[in-house]
């Protein structure tokens, strides 16, 4: 009998309570000021070789509240969402020649520096406990993110010394990736720059894609889902209309250890250097909406 007097309440006070509830809809719109923080490679002195600048992109989506009282309520949304960042490297480096004559690749070392400008893409999904008091808002929670497109362009400049002590001239060649293009299988490279290095005819290529000094496997650099802790606050213009600045930092590695190269140095055998650690992206976001 206590079991199902318990049950009885129970059941009562939940369909008092969903009858309490009040649903509301709305959108939000705005500019995202996103950067990845992760650890930088070190040069042999200890000094950092890459670095993240924040980049610029936009966010724009649907919001659903549901409200349990005149100040809590629960909010979710639909975004999508553009991060990423503008990935710089400077300093000591490698680079790998694949001769003409189907001789053996053999690798110079040197100098290099590369911009990327990084845009990934992400249908967002933020669920947030929302505070309201009178024209200000604070709400925190967290969020779950599906990689839909991951692009980048930049450039790249690279000059050094052959296995045998010859000058390398600098090249310099244009990056244009689409992580999500075949990266089981090295890019075609289209326009080139034919050079004699150690006495050895190779290709320089002019632009780039994603994976052409990679890893050859079925994997892009990029997971396709991103977790985050979100936290921010509103201003509320009138009743329906707001401002708002949130954060959005992420809590899981954004990139596979498996695509994520070293570009300082190789193995003495040649391969490629794989980097183990966490890379998480960061977002500000400023937004303006409306909640019906």
């Amino acid at each position: 009998m206590l079991r199902t007097s318990l049950i009885v309440i129970l059941a009562l006070l939940g369909n008092i309570g969903l009858q309490a509830q009040e649903f509301s809809g709305g959108f939000r719109a705005g500019l995202n000021f996103t950067t990845i923080n992760g650890p930088s490679e070190m040069n042999a002195d200890g000094a950092e070789l890459e670095n993240f600048d924040f980049s610029n992109g936009f966010h724009v989506g649907a919001v659903g509240n549901l409200r349990f009282t005149d100040i809590f309520s629960l909010r979710a949304e639909l975004l999508y969402s553009q991060k990423g960042g503008v990935y710089n490297y400077a300093g000591e480096s490698y680079w790998v020649f694949t001769p003409t004559d189907g001789s053996d690749a053999f690798f110079a070392t040197g100098n290099r520096e590369t911009t990327l400008e990084i845009t990934n893409s992400y249908i967002d999904i933020p669920i947030t406990g929302v505070a309201r008091f009178n024209k200000f808002e604070l709400s925190a929670g967290m969020s779950v993110g599906f990689l839909v497109a991951s692009r980048a362009a930049g450039e790249l400049r690279f000059s050094g010394t052959s296995p045998q002590g010859n000058t390398i001239a600098p090249f310099v060649t244009a990056l244009d990736f689409n992580y999500f293009d075949g990266p089981f299988r090295r890019e075609d490279i289209g326009e080139v720059e034919l050079r004699e290095i150690d006495n050895r005819p190779v290709e320089i290529p002019k632009n780039l894609g994603a994976y052409y000094q990679g890893q050859e496997e079925d994997e892009n650099l990029f997971n396709v889902i991103d977790v985050g802790l979100v936290g921010g606050v509103a201003y509320y213009l009138n009743r329906g209309l707001f401002l708002g600045l949130r954060l959005n930092y992420g809590i899981s590695d954004v990139t596979r250890s498996n695509q994520d190269i070293s570009r300082r140095a190789l193995e003495d055998s040649g391969e490629y250097i794989f980097r183990d650690d966490d890379d998480q992206n960061l977002n500000i976001q400023v937004s303006v909406g409306f909640s019906f």
